[in-house]
């Protein structure tokens, strides 16, 4: 009986983790399935667009396919790379959430551009550390940047649900 009480006075959380464990093994799976297609494309993309934007800060790069160079330093644009990952795990705490259809839509495609962009600048800034600490690209790589784009989508999640249900 106690069990039965607990369950259903947190009936609304559980409902959320289920939903947000089913949501992120689809998505994830959904991205391993077109791999090729999606994110392949992702990457050499993510190698351009960077190009462009640091010619625009008169910074001289070149990028082909995934691998984006600058100077003596080059980096490649890899699947764990790209933060489709983390745009599936920020789109799948969205769909779980109570929502209407047409909030947990803008709130997906506005969060996935700020990832977007939040991934241009980290690309930009490990060909910088790079270039200029070398020694600090791992680091900075590996463990500094994984950490930030997961205070990122926490962050954006957090956001779009104080929007959408705003704390009386």
């Amino acid at each position: 009986m106690r069990l039965r009480a607990l369950l259903r006075q947190h009936r609304d959380g559980i409902r959320f983790c289920a939903l947000f464990s089913a949501y992120t093994v689809l998505s994830f799976a959904i991205l391993y399935v077109f791999q090729n297609a999606l994110v392949v494309p992702l990457n050499r993309h993510l190698a351009w667009i960077s190009e462009k934007l640091l010619r625009l800060a008169s910074v001289h790069a070149s990028s082909s396919g995934p691998v984006l160079t600058a100077g003596t330093f080059a980096v490649e644009i890899r699947s764990n790379c790209n933060a489709i990952y983390e745009v599936g795990l920020y789109t799948a705490a969205v769909w779980a959430f109570p929502a209407s259809w047409r909030e947990r839509l803008i709130g997906t495609l506005v969060g996935a551009a700020i990832l977007y962009v939040v991934n241009i600048v980290r690309i930009a800034s490990l060909l910088a550390v790079g270039l200029l600490q070398p020694a600090w690209f791992e680091t900075s790589h590996l463990y500094a940047w994984q950490a930030v784009f997961l205070l990122v989508v926490a962050t954006c999640w957090i956001a779009w649900v104080s929007r959408i249900r705003p704390v009386a």
